[in-house]
This record gives structure tokens, C-alpha cells and sequence, in this order.
């Protein structure tokens, strides 16, 4: 007797979300509660979807299966599959067709030197290692500056000609930031084609250290109530995302199949998906929509696509005026993540909340841009333990012997082992 094939059975949701999905499933698996709703295997599964859409005055029709992990709820799953859906129903109206193109990386032929040739293999296999991101910069860079190094043969290309570009790109007043892309692109570039530069000899512009938000509480709250008063509704959009923590190429290429409505416990407005390769860290993220952020989406004139039909430089046009009615000239508009990310920590937020919010892979990166080594934080630090084991504000006067742990011990005899080693951290540093 053979194995029964996985077949298409459609879901049956009592909300009617679950439109044109289908669970995969066998036939002595298909069950369904009491309230006729289908229920999943006891295995990990797959739903598949199928769409149509018109191309060119033509009904066309495609589906694609996804893998669910083994214990997800019918319901959770096709939560999570909403956004792919209307994606799918994009891409079907845009291209006539779900069928990806496989991206080829183009082979490698030691014979051609020419640096054109290697930068576009180059660039091929970081699309693979790098986000989306990251390979716009390069590109942009290339474009408009790396290029002239096309007819060169990469074994001729010398610190003159690298120096050459950047004092070029210096005499266009290029911020250094800007420059030294074109060090981040050649440098690994050569190296992996065994040209190697003498890269000490190359002068670049000295970056200067960030500058963080240094204001209050009430400067923050100006710029805040500036930007989300803003008149213009699609850059005051833009701005409440900003707000939200986001960086601006991961507002601005927002879709509305990245949006899900569903509300949930742990999602009570619902939430919205930053695909991988719209983040920096290439790697997906979802946040929660608060209603502040629900009416920034409502209030755009899209309703599919982009949410926000605006370039990045126009959004920096309107921060720049909405600064300037306030008097605001020190500040960029990244800053804004330095100023949320600040304020949060200083109204008591939690390190970990923080660098979540802000997408870091490193809770390292987070602590080395958004804390500093101050006496006021190590001074909050005492306070915070000693509320946490119900001691007063009263100064005490202790004379700290070798051994610190029993000493520390002797007078909170009602602290845990974790607090009293918290506070031997704190007298270290």
C-alpha cells in the first residue's frame, strides 16, 4: 500500500481571512473543531496560497507553498501569511507571473583584468553576503565616482589613481562618511584579485565622532510635536516612524503587504514586517503598530505598494524646514534614533527594550553608542538596587575589607546572591 500524497484542502476560518489558502495535508489528517474550523497535524505543515490577478487584460493565476512550524494554530499561521498574499497578488498584477528569475553569478575569467568586469563579479557575490542596503551604497558609490576606474586593468590601478578619487570627491565636499565607502569597496576588491595597496599611503578625510542627542526631555518633546504636527502629511508619516526608532530606508520602502491588521495579545493594533533585504542587518524583523502609527498609514493616499510615496531626500528637505521653525541646527534627522533611543533609556527603559527596538544584532552596539562610562549612570545603578531591596536614601558609611561578598552580605542580609554581585560590579568600575 503506498504513502497518501500531500493534498490541497481548503481553510475554513469562521472570519473569512483564510481566502484562497489551502493546508497540505494527507487524507487521514484532515480534521476540523468543533466550531468547524480546520485544526493542523501534529507535524510541521505547509499552506499554500493561490491568487489571480489581471496582466495586460489577462486573468492570471499563480500559488506558492509555505512551511508552518509544527504546534502553530490555522489561525496564527494565516495571520502570518496575509502580507505574502497581497505581495503575491502584486507581483502577479506587476510581472503576469510568481516565477523569480534565478539570479546567476556570472563566472569569473582570469583573463579579463578589466576592472569593470571584476567589480561587476564582485558586486554579484556581495549581493549574496551583504543586505540589499549595503550593495545600494556600493553601487551608488561605484556609479558616480568608482567607475572611472573602468577601462583600467585592475594590476595598474596604484594609490595614485585611489587618491585621485577621494581628493576629487573632497573638492566636492564629499562627507567623509561618503568617502570612505570607496576604501570599503576597493580595498576588499583588489585584495580578493591579489592587488595589494600600500593603503597607508592613501590619506581619507578624518571622520569625526557622532554627535548624540544632548538635549532634554523637553527639547525632545519639541522636535517630537514639531515633526508629528508637520504639514505635510506624507513626510509627517515618514516622521512618526522615525520616531518609532526606524531608520528612514526601512520607512520609505514599506509596503502594505509588510502591514498585518490582525491584533493580537502580544500585537494589540496589529504589526508590520521589515523584510531582510530593507534592513541594514539583513535579517527580518516585526514591530508592533501603535495607533499613532496605524493613522500615519491611514492618513497616505496608497493602499498598495509603497505606504510612503516620498524619495529620502525629500523627507530630509522637510526635516531640515521642520528644524528650522524651531531653531533646531545641531541635529541630523539619524539623530533621531539617537534621541529616541536616549530618552527611552533615560525615562527607564531597559537596555535589552532598547537595542531591540532599535534592530541591533549586538546589544555591544546599543551600550557603546547609547551609554556612557558616567558617574550619574553608576549612581542610578546604586539607586535602582537599593529600591529594589527596600533600603532607604540614607548614606552608610562602610569600610570595605577583602572580603567584599560577606561584608555586602552582612548588611543587606535580604538581598539575593545576583544584587550583591551587581553592586561588587559597580564599586569595580
Amino acid at each position: 500500500m503506498g504513502v497518501s500524497e500531500h493534498k490541497p484542502i481548503k481553510i475554513k476560518l469562521n472570519n473569512g481571512m483564510a481566502s484562497g489558502m489551502y493546508i497540505l495535508v494527507k487524507d487521514n489528517e484532515i480534521r476540523y473543531t468543533k466550531e468547524d474550523e480546520t485544526k493542523p497535524p501534529n507535524r510541521t505543515y505547509k499552506i499554500q496560497i493561490a491568487v489571480e490577478a489581471v496582466y495586460n487584460n489577462k486573468r492570471c493565476r499563480g500559488k506558492q507553498s509555505f512551511q508552518i512550524k509544527k504546534g502553530t494554530s490555522i489561525a496564527k499561521a494565516v495571520s502570518s501569511l496575509l502580507g505574502k498574499r497581497e505581495e503575491m497578488k502584486e507581483t502577479l498584477k506587476e510581472k503576469g507571473t510568481l516565477t523569480t528569475k534565478k539570479k546567476l553569478i556570472p563566472k569569473i575569467d582570469t583573463k579579463d583584468r578589466k576592472f569593470k568586469s571584476i567589480y561587476e563579479a564582485w558586486i554579484a557575490r556581495k549581493a549574496i553576503e551583504v543586505s540589499q542596503s549595503t550593495v545600494r551604497m556600493y553601487n551608488g558609490s561605484y556609479r558616480v565616482w568608482i567607475k572611472k576606474l573602468d577601462n583600467k586593468i585592475i594590476d595598474d590601478i596604484t594609490e595614485d589613481d585611489i587618491q585621485n578619487l577621494i581628493n576629487e570627491m573632497i573638492n566636492n565636499n564629499k562627507k567623509p562618511k561618503t568617502i570612505v565607502i570607496v576604501r570599503a569597496v576597493l580595498k576588499p576588491l583588489l585584495a580578493m584579485y591579489d592587488v595589494n595597496l600600500n593603503w597607508k599611503k592613501i590619506i581619507l578625510p578624518k571622520i569625526e565622532s557622532k554627535e548624540k542627542f544632548n538635549g532634554d526631555d523637553e527639547k525632545a518633546k519639541l522636535i517630537a510635536k514639531t515633526l508629528l504636527e508637520y504639514k505635510h502629511p506624507i513626510a509627517r508619516g515618514v516622521f512618526t516612524f522615525l520616531l518609532s526608532g526606524r531608520r528612514i530606508n526601512e520607512t520609505i520602502l514599506m509596503e502594505h503587504s509588510h502591514i498585518n491588521y490582525k491584533r493580537t495579545e502580544q500585537y494589540p493594533y496589529g504589526s508590520f514586517t521589515l523584510p531582510k533585504e530593507n534592513t541594514k542587518t539583513n535579517t527580518e524583523v516585526t514591530y508592533a503598530l501603535t495607533p499613532l502609527l496605524l493613522n500615519a498609514i491611514k492618513i497616505q493616499k496608497t493602499t498598495k505598494g509603497k505606504i510612503f510615496n516620498l524619495k529620502a531626500i525629500s523627507v530630509h528637505y522637510h526635516w531640515k524646514l521642520a528644524m528650522e521653525s524651531i531653531g533646531v541646527t545641531n541635529m541630523v534627522m539619524h539623530d533621531l534614533r539617537s534621541m529616541v533611543a536616549i530618552v527611552a533609556l533615560r525615562n527607564g527603559a531597559d537596555i535589552y527594550s532598547v537595542s531591540k527596538m532599535l534592530s541591533h544584532k549586538l546589544l555591544s552596539t546599543t551600550q557603546a553608542n547609547y551609554l556612557s562610562n558616567s558617574t550619574e549612570q553608576a549612581i542610578e545603578a546604586q539607586h535602582t538596587f537599593s529600591n529594589a531591596i527596600g533600603l532607604n536614601e540614607e548614606t552608610i558609611d562602610v569600610e570595605i575589607i577583602e572580603d567584599e561578598y560577606n561584608t555586602l552580605k552582612k548588611l543587606y542580609p535580604n538581598a539575593s546572591d545576583n544584587q550583591i554581585q551587581q553592586v561588587m560590579e559597580i564599586m569595580k568600575n
